[in-house]
Order: C-alpha cells, then structure tokens, then sequence
C-alpha cells in the first residue's frame, strides 16, 4: 500500500524512519539504517557508521530540588555548554573508552548531523526537564486562532488552545430550532480541572472547574432565542501571570447577558489524559449538574467554535510558571 501523501485535503508528513523488509528477504543483507539520532529529557545522542556521540546533561536525573530546576530551566540551560563523548562502538561496544579529545573533527560532524536530524524530526524546542515530556513545551504557542467545526470529539490535550493564564474568548455559532436546546457546545477535561460552554433549561452558561475543588458557574439572564445565534464567552484576566483570577462575561448576539468572576485558574493544564469535545462532553462531565445526561449531546447544531487567545505570558512568568510545573510534576512522580 502506498504512502498517502494527503488525507481529506490535508498535506500528510512523511514515514519517518527506514523499512527493514529488505531484511525480511535476505537476513545477510547490508545494514541500511547507519545513523540514529537518540534525545530523552535533554540527554542526546547521534550513531553513524560506528561513532557514538552523546551529550549527558551535567545532572543527576533525581535530584529535583530548585536550585537543580532552576539551572535547567528554558531560557537558562544551554546544551550546548554540555559535556561531550565520543565512543567507536566496532571496536568498544561498551562504551568504555572516550575518544572526542582524539578525534574533534568526528566531534563537530556529528553535533551538526544532531542538531539538523532533531530540526527535521521536530526535537525542538529542547528541554532540560521533565514539562516536555507532558507536552508543555516553550515559548509558548504564537497562533492566537483557532476554529473547530461540529461534533469534533476526544481532541489530545496538547492540540488544544492553551487558555491558561492568559485572557480569551471562545465564541460559537449555533442553530437553535423551535422549542430550545440544550447539551454542551464545548468542553474540555473534566470537574477535577476543566471548562464547559453549554446550554441547561434554555439558558447560555459556563462552568470552570478548578482543581476538583471550586467550581466557578456563570449563567445568562434568558433563554436563548431560535434560529441561527451566535454565543461568546470572554474571560478578561486579571493578569498575564499563573493561576491569574479573572471576570467571564457572556454575550448572545453581541449582547451581553450574565457572568461572574473566576478567582482561580489552572496554571499549566486541565489534564494529561482526557481532551476537549465539541457539540458534547464525553467521559467524566466538567460539571456534574449534567453528569446524568453525559455526555450530554447538544439537541441543535454547532456549526462552528472559536478560541481567541490574548497574548500569552512574558518570558519572565513563562519560565516561572515551568519551574513550578518542574516541581509538581517530580512531587506527582515521588507519590506515584
């Protein structure tokens, strides 16, 4: 079967790696994949015909006190200060015998050949603790737009706008038929951390779950009216920092119907495991006022929803925000 080159119009990446089928057809057959790029946690390494080069971060991988966190945070930790070795596994396949000092010129090709197989397999940007392996990877995303279309379901956490700390507005357009509606428009995560857009005994509302310990409800003053409507939540931080409080405001139509206040955001992400549902709110519900209808499938049409996200966090807020998420995760990692 040949490689597809594009999917519903979508121009598709290409297979990475090498086939080993011509092995399958001749087990003496000549060693076709002769070089490897290798990167876990910021540790790197490049083979080539034989040469090992390896880059191991001046760290003890379990020590995760600040002072370590903050050594290696984005935008202070630079790899390329990381010492070197270089090894000939033909003839040391043990790795014993460290020869950069003999052999610079192999040194410098091979940190090329590193840098130019990790840009082309999307390595960067590289990390020197553990947020990246969670997929909360800086300088924060630049796209401030971002439009979904109906009964999009199970979107992975890290395909999905980033709202944290920052104000936004999530906008939609629906088609209400006679008599009302109700169901979710959009919803991400769950009531341990999450958001819902929807529509309850006719009316516009959200709910923000902090944590699985506040949840924060807005709701409009009436139901919505039939026909085609366009509903907009916005949330205006109080600042661009972690875990800013803020003030929702609701419109339908441009008109401004309810809010309230949000005194607490989450400051890095709702969840590692569940995703965000447009038209429904599949698995644990964000708000468990509706947990005995879930998922809750609107009864009109979501033509399309809209994320504007604001501008995101100075680099000073961004680098603080991830040496935090550094120590919650090694606090997670130690009671696991």
């Amino acid at each position: 079967m040949p490689e597809p080159t594009h999917v519903d119009g979508v121009e598709q990446q290409p297979m990475h790696g090498t086939s080993f089928l011509y092995s399958l057809d001749d087990a003496a057959a000549a060693e076709r994949h002769t070089q490897q790029y290798f990167e876990i946690l910021g540790n790197r390494a490049m083979y080539k015909d034989g040469w090992w080069l390896s880059w191991m971060m001046p760290r003890i991988p379990w020590h995760l006190d600040p002072e370590t966190l903050t050594r290696f945070a984005p935008g202070v930790w630079d790899p390329e200060t990381d010492p070197v070795e270089l090894y000939y596994l033909p003839d040391d396949f043990t790795q014993a015998k460290n020869v950069a000092d003999q052999h610079p010129e192999k040194v410098e090709e091979l940190k090329k050949l590193f840098w130019t197989e990790a840009e082309r397999y999307d390595v960067f940007p590289l990390l020197g603790g553990l947020t990246g392996f969670f997929g909360m990877r800086p300088p924060l995303p630049t796209q401030s737009q971002f439009t979904y279309h109906s009964d999009v379901q199970n979107v992975a956490s890290g395909m999905i706008p980033r709202i944290y700390n920052h104000s936004y507005t999530i906008s939609a357009d629906l088609e209400i038929p006679e008599g009302g509606a109700e169901g979710v428009i959009v919803a991400e995560a769950d009531h341990l951390g999450g958001f819902s857009l929807f529509v309850q005994d006719g009316k516009l509302r959200h709910t923000y779950a902090f944590l699985g310990v506040l949840e924060f409800r807005q709701e409009s003053e009436a139901p919505l009216p039939s026909g085609s409507v366009n509903v907009r939540m916005e949330f205006a931080a109080d600042a661009p920092e972690p875990a800013t409080g803020g003030e929702v405001t609701l419109y339908v139509d441009d008109e401004p119907v309810g809010g309230g206040r949000i005194e607490h955001t989450v400051p890095a992400r709702f969840s590692g495991y569940a995703g965000m549902d447009i038209g429904r709110d599949n698995g644990l519900p964000v708000d468990r006022n509706y947990a005995d209808k879930s998922p809750f499938v609107f009864t009109g049409t979501v033509k399309k929803v809209v994320f504007d996200v604001n501008p995101h966090l100075t680099e000073e807020h961004e680098q603080e925000l991830h040496e935090h998420l550094e120590q919650a995760l090694a606090g997670q990692a130690i009671n696991a």
